[in-house]
Order: C-alpha cells, then structure tokens, then sequence
C-alpha cells in the first residue's frame, strides 16, 4: 500500500510539472524581454566575479585536473553564446579574441565576456516571438523550442558561476553580491 501511494504522488508531481509546463512555455516563448533581461544580469553578475578575482588567481583551480577561474568564465561566456546559437541553427561564434589574451589579463578577460553577452543579445533581439517557439536541435539531440535552448543556455551559465566562489575565496577574495531579482541592485 505504501508503495501504491508513493507512485500515485509520484504521478500526480509529475502530471502537475507537465501541466506548469504546457501553461509556462508559450509564456515564456512571448516574453523575450525578460530572456534579454536574465542575460543582462548574469552578465553582471559574471563581470562582478572578475572584478572581484586578485589578477593572480585567473590562472588557479581549488583542484588539478578542473578549469581554472578564468577557463569557467570563459565556459560561462563562450557557452551563453554558442548553446544559443547552434540551437538556433547557426554556426559557433568567433568572439574575435585569442585565449592567450583573455585568460590571462582581468581587462581583457571582462572585454571576452562583454562580446559574449552583447553577441547573446544581437541574437536574441533578432528573434521574434515565432522564432524563440520553432524547434532547434540542443547539441544535435534533443529538439526543443528555441525559447527553452535560450533558457539552458542561462541556466548553464549561473550553474557554473556558482562554481567559481570557491576560486575566489582560496584567492582571499570576497564573491560581490549576486543579482538575483532584476532592476534591484543594478541587475536589471
């Protein structure tokens, strides 16, 4: 009996996402600004990391064997970009910038994220609500309407953000305050 019990909850969680689901995704699909906006905060977000990283701990990892600070920020940017655009359809961007440049200098680190966010959002400005709904490929695989290719690509990136406070607290830096509501403490 316990178990009857715990496939019927089981079922009805998972019935009850599926329904949030279906009446979220056209929502979400129309409202491309507050996409834009999710990128403009983890942008900051990002930025404030790097600002707040002591120029000798780019190059560190908490482990051997894992990317270092500047290597995660780089993933965070370069991934925000090309998840988005290969799930559009489109070739891997070129942010113009040599990685022997931008993992080893703060200024021209924040100027590869910069290219990276402002080249997310060219893309997502020339998206209308009809094409964020069409169907892309995420990594060649899953077909999923653009919207939610979008939508990984954000989550991808705060997931791996969230993975370089330990970078700056055995840098003894502080991690600066996140963004997480837009338009309160410049992150909107």
């Amino acid at each position: 009996m316990m178990l009857h019990r715990f496939q019927f909850k089981g079922v009805h969680c998972f019935l009850t996402v599926q329904i949030a689901l279906l009446l979220a995704g056209p929502m979400a699909a129309q409202d491309k600004s507050k996409l834009m906006d999710d990128f403009l905060r983890l942008r900051r977000n990002v930025v404030g990391m790097v600002d707040a990283m002591p120029a000798s701990g780019l190059r560190t990892a908490p482990t051997e064997g894992v990317r270092d600070f500047a290597q995660q920020i780089e993933h965070i940017a370069a991934g925000a970009v090309n998840i988005i655009a290969l799930g559009v359809d489109t070739d891997a961007v070129d942010l113009g910038m040599s990685p022997g440049e931008y993992l080893n200098d703060k200024d021209a680190l924040k100027e590869f994220v910069n290219r990276a966010f402002d080249r997310v959002d060219a893309m997502l400005a020339s998206m209308s609500p009809e094409d964020l709904q069409e169907a892309g490929s995420l990594f060649g695989q899953l077909e999923r309407p653009r919207w939610m290719i979008v939508q990984v690509a954000h989550e991808h990136g705060v997931w791996t953000l969230g993975a370089t406070v330990p970078y700056l607290r055995m840098n003894g830096a502080a991690p600066p305050g996140y963004n997480l509501v837009p338009g309160v403490g410049g992150g909107d």
